[in-house]
């Protein structure tokens, strides 16, 4: 498994051939975001990841686990599904570990119109920059996910 990982992270620059075309991202280039989820449906996420984010395949392992490295605009995120694991709690804010995960971009506005143009789900917000917060909402990708986002 560690070996696996390892591999992951080493390849996740290497093209994956046949990649398909992708919408842009709707947010302007980020540098240096990057989470890992485990997902139920590897297809399904792929395919949310790509239309909704605009992120494209760059790696993929298949086997056990199945992973699934997408990129764009900055952002990497790593899909792994192994047909063992179990759903986390419907409120992960009540379990201790990684709850969701996020990242900055730059013209907080323009992603949200067209985050609300691609169908995104807003689980959370979005919430107006005040008393040093930024303005921020949470989405919720197709496994129910939590991602969020705030202005730079």
């Amino acid at each position: 498994m560690k070996s696996l990982v390892l591999a992951v992270c080493l390849l996740v620059a290497a093209p994956l051939s046949g990649a398909t075309k992708n919408p842009k991202p709707p947010f302007k280039p980020i540098t240096g975001a990057f989470f890992g989820v485990s997902v139920p449906n590897m297809a399904e996420s792929v395919r949310w990841y790509s239309e909704k984010l605009g992120l494209a395949p760059v790696f993929t392992a298949s086997g056990s686990p199945e992973v699934t490295v997408l990129e764009g605009g900055g952002l990497t995120v790593e899909l792994i599904h192994q047909a063992a694991a179990q759903p986390g709690p419907t409120q992960p804010d009540l379990q201790h570990g990684v709850f969701k995960a996020g990242f900055l971009v730059k013209d907080f506005d323009s992603t949200m119109a067209e985050l609300r143009a691609r169908g995104v789900t807003i689980a959370f917000g979005p919430f107006p920059a005040q008393n040093g917060q930024r303005a921020n909402v949470l989405i919720q990708d197709n496994a129910g996910n939590l991602i969020q986002i705030f202005s730079d």
